[in-house]
């Protein structure tokens, strides 16, 4: 997971441009996230997939506010343009 967590960190650093304490933070706050949705998998296995999406969201939703707290104002306008990007190639 800690692999995972620095490959994540990595590939977002690229296209924002952390400084060395928020790379630091936003490993953290990956690898938080990805031991929390591992944990919340194993929990709600066997729960309904309205369950399970409701739990994932709430998940993703603490780790975007999270992360927009780590953010400088130029950071975060560039991450939501990110976003928006990678939105709207799985949309096509």
């Amino acid at each position: 997971m800690m692999s995972r967590a620095t490959t994540l960190t990595r590939a977002l650093a690229e296209r924002i441009q952390f400084n060395e304490a928020q790379f630091i933070a936003v490993k953290q706050l990956h690898l938080n996230m990805l031991t929390e949705r591992r944990d919340l998998e194993i929990l709600l296995n066997g729960a309904s997939a309205e369950e399970r999406d409701t739990q994932l969201s709430w998940a993703q939703q603490r780790y975007e506010s999270e992360l927009m707290f780590l953010l400088k104002p130029q950071q975060l306008v560039a991450y939501q343009a990110l976003r928006t990007n990678l939105t709207a190639h799985r949309v096509k």
